[in-house]
């Protein structure tokens, strides 16, 4: 399951790289999207942020498309929970989509469910408050991609809704955190708890299927042509392309996503590559973990700390303090090129 902040156009195209490095990835057996978006971003200035976006259906739509999936795909909330026991019962009814859809895929699973969190913890933290019973059986992990590892600074996704970011902490649910941000930044590429890392695109879609390429072509140019799926025939080449190819990316969730997949980050004789274990046998692979930690969360979104060795419900990332962007890139490439489409 995975609740994202995805927008067309793009509020942050990091979003759309999420998506495909889980469609890239077999062990995930992907049950349905939650679109976490906010009203400011769905509408332009001087009302909004700055342009009128959808929420990211159609994105969903076409990848799904491509990779001959059907992947459930509806809406959450608009605004921020009024408190951290907020059930946004009182949401308008294509709001109430989102957080259906969580709680179905839950109830109807056999096992439990990872759930990735790249935005806001809207969704999670009003389904938590609606069935908290239901969500902490039936939940195996919550890759929680928000806040920071100290600090008073506010973390962008924190700040999209702070009451939920306080109720998923005091929920009870197994949280394996991965700070998007660390004591000074969100931009730091050198930290232990760190998961920034930056790439240019030219490194990330180096020889991408063609129909990847139009995906994110049709992405990042804002198209607004309604023939969703012949657009993906049409794009992905010429000018439009090359402009995509001179940007960048700052990415944060990608360590989240390999790990939840039980995937280490290993130099193979064809370069750094996301592998199974077993595979990485005799690699060198790069050091990261999930340390057992005692977390409480204030009223502001403030996370304090420390590893411990009792028994806990909370995990946090680290890593060998390195700036780790060259293999990320190489690795994250390798796995976008063997995308099923």
């Amino acid at each position: 399951m995975h609740t994202a902040d995805l927008y067309h156009p793009p509020q942050d195209p990091d979003d759309h790289l999420d998506l495909a490095t889980i469609l890239s990835l077999p062990e995930y057996d992907l049950r349905g999207v939650v679109l976490d978006v906010t009203r400011k971003f769905l509408r332009n200035r001087p009302e909004g942020w700055d342009i009128p976006r959808d929420p990211g259906y159609v994105p969903v739509a076409q990848l799904g498309h491509l990779t001959g999936r059907a992947i459930p795909v509806a809406m959450g909330p608009m605004d921020p929970l009024a408190h951290p026991g907020d059930t946004a019962a009182d949401r308008p009814v294509p709001e109430q989509a989102g957080i259906r859809l969580l709680l179905d895929i839950l109830e109807q699973s056999t096992e439990p469910v990872t759930i990735s969190v790249v935005g806001s913890a809207r969704v999670l933290a009003a389904a938590c408050n609606r069935a908290p019973d239901l969500v902490r059986a039936k939940t195996r992990a919550v890759l929680l991609n928000a806040g920071m590892t100290g600090g008073t600074k506010r973390e962008w996704n924190v700040g999209l809704d702070v009451a939920a970011y306080v109720a998923l902490w005091r929920s009870g649910v197994p949280i394996h955190w991965f700070p998007c941000g660390t004591e000074k930044s969100a931009f730091v590429p050198v930290h232990e708890r760190g998961t920034y890392w930056k790439a240019t695109h030219k490194e990330l879609f180096r020889d991408s299927p063609e129909g990847l390429r139009s995906w994110f072509c049709y992405a990042f140019a804002g198209e607004t042509r309604g023939d969703i799926i012949r657009a993906l025939d049409e794009t992905g080449r010429g000018a439009v392309w090359e402009h995509v190819l001179a940007g960048e990316r700052n990415l944060w969730a990608t360590a989240s996503l390999v790990l939840g997949a039980g995937r280490v980050l290993a130099r193979t004789p064809e370069g750094w590559r996301f592998v199974a274990p077993a595979a990485a046998t005799g690699l060198e692979t790069w050091p990261w973990r999930m340390d057992p930690i005692a977390a409480t969360v204030d009223d502001a979104g403030n996370v304090t700390w420390a590893v411990t060795d009792r028994p806990t419900h909370h995990w946090l990332f680290g890593r060998k303090p390195d700036a780790y962007s060259g293999p990320m890139a190489e690795a994250l490439n390798a796995l976008l090129r063997g995308i099923p489409v």
